[in-house]
C-alpha cells in the first residue's frame, strides 16, 4: 500500500519519534542498571573503609589494654585493692588522646578492685560493668570482650572493652571505657544522602553507633533482621538491595563483620537518593522527546502544506550550514592568527621561552630555545631535555625545578656553556597551577647575563683596587704627618723653654691627632669611617705620654659610645679633644697637684654630645669663652666645635667642664680651614683659662 506524499512526512515523523523513544527507553534501562551497580560498588567501598577504621580503633584500645595489663603484672601490687595508690597507677596508664576515658580492674567475680574513675563516676557505670561481666562469663574463651553500652554519659555512648589478666596475684579482668566519639567522627563525615545510614552492631544485634545520630535505635535488638538471620550466616561481608523492614525504604546496603572483634559495620543508601540523577534524566528525555516530536510534527505539517516551503527550508538549512561552516572556519583562522601572534612575539624577544609539563616534557618553545637545542620545534615538543640532547639539567636548574613543582616561583643563574661558547644564563621559573592549586607544569624564561656578570666582576675588581689605593693614600698621609711631627720635634729641641717651645709642642700634638686618624683608617676594615672609642683611647694615651701624666699622678679616662665618624668629621673631633685635654693638662693641676681627666661622648636625640671634665682647680672667676684674652687653643676649640655643628660651653663643676653638642659627625659638610684670630694671648691668666 502506497502512502500518499501528503502523509509521508507525518509517517516518517511518527517513526522517528518511536525510534527515539525506544532508544531513550533502552538507554534509561541501561543507565539505571549502571547507576545501581555503581551505587553498590561505592557502598561496598565505604563499608570496607568503615571496617578498617573500626578495626584500627579497636586495635589501638586492645594494644593499650595489653600494655596496661603487662605493667600491672610486671609490677607486683604493693597497695591493697581499692587503694588510692592503685587507682593512681591506673590513671597513669591512661593515654592522653581521649580514646579511652577510664581503666577498671575487676576480679573474677566482677567486683571492682581498682579504678581510674572517681567514686561518683564509678557508681554511674556500675550497670555498664554488670552487663559487660555477663558477656564475659558467656564467652570465657574470648581473648577480648566488647560489651554493649548500658549508660549514656554526657551525650556520648561508652563501650566497655576488656581482657583477662592471667597469672597469680592478678586475676580478673582489665576493662577500658572507650568513647564512641572516635568512631562517630568518621561516620558523621560519610555522605549517605538524606535517607542513608551508617551503623555499627555487636554480633548479638545491639547497636553501638549510628550516623546520622538516632538514639531510638539503641533501645532495640536487631538480631531478628535479615542481615543477622540470612546474610551474615551466608557471608561475613556483602552488598544487598532490599526494602528495609524498619521504614519500608528500598535501600542498597553493605555489611562487613570485623576480623578479630565481635562487631559488624553496615552502610546503606536509599534507591531514591541513588537514582536522583537517573530520574532527572527521565524528565529531560521526556522533554527532549516532546520537543523533537513537536518539531517533527511542525516540520511534517509544513512539508505537507507546500513543497516550495520545504525547498525553501532546505535552502535555509543549507545556508545555515554554510554560515556554521564559515563561523567554524573563521574561529579556526582566529585561533591560528592568535597562535602566530604569540609565536611572533616570543620569537622576537631576546629570551629563551618554554613551557614544560610536570614530566619535564616541552609543551612550547620559542625560536631562541629551539636554536639552543639545535632542533626544530616539532622535534622538541613532547620530549625532555635528556631525550633531546642526552644531557641532564644543570644542578642549579634541577634544584629550581624541584622547588617550582612545589608551587614556588624560582630565579636561578647557571652556566650554560655549549660547544666551547660560555654563557651565563638567568632563568625565571613560574609554576602553572590548576583551579585546585595543583602544579601542572611551569613556564621558563631565560636571558643571557654573561656581559652583565662580566661587568659586575670588573666593578668588584675596581672596588678592590680603589680600596687598595685609599689604604695607600691613608698610609702615605700618615707617614707624611709623622715626618712633619718629627721635623717639629727636632725644631722644638733647639728652642729654650718658653712660649715658642710650647707652641711647637701644641702643633706636634695636633699633627699627631691628624696622623692618628689616617692610621686608624688604614688599619680599619671600613675605609669610610673610623670607630671613635678606639681612636679616642689611643689619642688620650699619646697625650698622657707627651705630658708625663703618669708621673704627675694624672689619669686620663674615656667613656665613648660606639660611634663611627668619617675622615671629614674625625679630624676636627680629634683636634677638639686634643685642645681641651691639653688645656687641662697644662692648667688644671699646678704645683704637682694630681687628679683625673675624663672624656665622654654619648649619643643624644639631636646627635651626640662631647664632655671633657677634670677635677682640677677650675676656671677663674669671670671666665668667658668669648674673651679676647683666651688662649689660641680655646679659640681653635671653639671653631672646631662650630665645624661639627655644635657650640662649645664651659663651666666649673668640681673642676673645669667643657661641653659641645654636635648635630653631625658624618660627611654632610666639609670642615672649613681653621683660622685663629691674628692676635692671641701668648699665655693664659693664672689658674684655669
Amino acid at each position: 500500500m502506497m502512502i500518499s506524499a501528503r502523509w509521508q512526512p507525518a509517517v516518517f515523523a511518527a517513526l522517528a519519534c518511536l525510534a527515539l523513544a525506544g532508544f531513550a527507553a533502552y538507554d534509561l534501562v541501561r543507565e539505571r542498571a549502571e547507576t545501581v551497580a555503581e551505587a553498590k560498588a561505592n557502598t561496598a567501598n565505604l563499608a570496607r573503609l568503615l571496617q578498617a577504621h573500626a578495626e584500627q580503633t579497636l586495635r589501638r584500645v586492645d594494644a593499650r589494654l595489653a600494655l596496661a595489663a603487662d605493667r600491672l603484672l610486671l609490677e607486683p601490687a604493693s597497695a591493697t585493692p581499692g587503694s588510692a595508690a592503685l587507682a593512681d597507677d591506673l590513671r597513669k596508664l591512661l593515654p592522653g588522646d581521649g580514646l579511652v576515658s577510664a581503666l577498671i580492674w575487676l576480679d573474677a567475680d566482677g567486683q571492682v578492685l581498682a579504678s581510674s574513675l572517681s567514686p561518683q563516676a564509678l557508681a554511674a557505670v556500675s550497670s555498664l560493668l554488670q552487663g559487660w561481666q555477663a558477656r564475659r562469663l558467656a564467652q570465657p574463651a574470648a581473648r577480648i570482650i566488647v560489651g554493649r553500652q548500658q549508660a549514656f554519659q554526657t551525650g556520648q555512648w561508652q563501650l566497655p572493652i576488656g581482657r583477662a589478666l592471667p597469672g597469680p596475684g592478678a586475676g580478673g579482668s582489665l576493662v577500658a571505657l572507650m568513647e564512641t566519639a572516635s568512631l562517630q567522627t568518621l561516620f558523621d563525615s560519610v555522605d549517605t544522602g538524606r535517607n542513608g545510614f551508617v551503623t555499627v552492631f555487636l554480633d548479638d544485634g545491639w547497636v553501638l553507633a549510628t550516623a546520622p545520630r538516632n538514639d531510638a535505635l539503641f533501645a532495640r535488638n536487631w538480631l531478628d533482621t535479615p542481615m543477622f538471620k540470612q546474610h551474615l550466616p551466608a557471608a561475613r561481608s556483602g552488598t544487598v538491595q532490599q526494602v528495609m523492614v524498619r521504614d519500608g525504604t528500598d535501600r542498597i546496603y553493605s555489611y562487613r563483620a570485623l576480623t578479630d572483634y565481635p562487631l559488624v559495620v553496615s552502610i546503606g543508601i536509599s534507591m531514591t537518593d541513588a537514582l536522583v540523577e537517573w530520574r532527572q534524566r527521565i524528565v529531560w528525555d521526556a522533554v527532549l522527546l516532546l520537543a523533537v516530536g513537536g518539531a517533527l510534527a511542525l516540520a511534517a505539517a509544513g512539508m505537507s502544506r507546500s513543497t516550495g516551503r520545504r525547498e525553501a527550508a532546505e535552502r535555509g538549512a543549507a545556508e545555515l550550514a554554510r554560515q556554521a561552516q564559515a563561523s567554524i572556519s573563521a574561529a579556526r583562522d582566529e585561533a591560528q592568527r592568535s597562535a602566530q601572534f604569540l609565536r611572533a612575539i616570543t620569537d622576537n624577544l631576546p629570551l629563551r621561552i618554554a613551557y614544560v609539563d610536570r614530566a619535564l616534557r616541552f609543551g612550547f618553545v620559542n625560536r631562541a630555545q629551539s636554536e639552543r637545542l639545535g632542533l626544530p620545534r616539532e622535534a622538541i615538543i613532547g620530549k625532555t631535555q635528556r631525550e633531546i640532547s642526552g644531557e641532564d639539567l644543570p644542578a642549579e636548574v634541577s634544584r629550581a625545578v624541584s622547588l617550582v613543582q612545589l608551587g614556588l616561583a624560582q630565579r636561578v643563574v647557571y652556566d650554560d656553556s655549549h660547544q666551547g661558547h660560555r654563557q651565563v644564563m638567568e632563568a625565571f621559573l613560574v609554576p602553572d597551577t590548576d583551579a585546585a592549586g595543583l602544579v601542572q607544569g611551569h613556564y621558563l624564561a631565560a636571558t643571557d647575563v654573561t656581559e652583565r656578570q662580566t661587568q659586575q666582576a670588573r666593578i668588584e675588581q675596581a672596588l678592590v683596587e680603589r680600596e687598595t689605593l685609599l689604604r695607600e693614600v691613608y698610609h702615605r698621609v700618615k707617614n707624611n704627618l709623622q715626618v712633619i711631627q718629627s721635623l717639629l720635634s727636632l725644631q722644638r729641641r733647639a728652642l729654650p723653654e718658653g712660649p715658642a717651645r710650647s707652641a711647637l709642642n701644641d702643633s706636634i700634638q695636633r699633627v699627631q691627632a691628624m696622623a692618628l686618624v689616617h692610621e686608624k683608617l688604614y688599619q680599619a676594615g671600613n675605609l669610610e669611617a673610623i670607630g671613635l672609642p678606639d681612636y679616642t683611647a689611643d689619642l688620650l694615651r699619646h697625650l698622657g705620654e707627651t705630658a708625663d701624666a703618669g708621673q704627675r699622678g694624672i689619669t686620663l679616662a674615656a667613656r665613648i659610645d660606639p660611634i663611627a665618624a668619617t675622615l671629614q668629621a674625625a679630624v676636627p673631633y680629634g683636634l677638639l679633644v686634643t685642645e681641651l685635654v691639653t688645656n687641662s693638662l697644662k692648667h688644671a693641676f699646678p704645683a704637682g697637684r694630681s687628679g683625673s681627666i675624663e672624656v665622654a661622648l654619648r649619643r643624644t636625640a639631636q646627635g651626640s654630645q662631647l664632655v671633657v671634665q677634670d677635677n682640677g682647680i677650675g676656671l677663674p672667676d669671670g671666665f668667658s669663652l668669648g674673651a679676647i684674652g683666651n688662649s689660641m687653643g680655646l679659640q681653635v676649640a671653639t671653631s672646631l666645635a662650630q665645624q661639627l655643628g655644635g657650640e662649645l660651653q664651659a663651666s666649673s663643676q668640681q673642676g673645669a667642664c667643657f661641653t659641645a653638642s654636635f648635630s653631625r659627625l658624618g660627611p654632610a659638610d666639609e670642615p672649613q680651614p681653621i683660622h685663629p684670630p691674628p692676635a692671641a694671648a701668648a699665655a693664659s691668666p693664672q689658674g684655669q683659662p
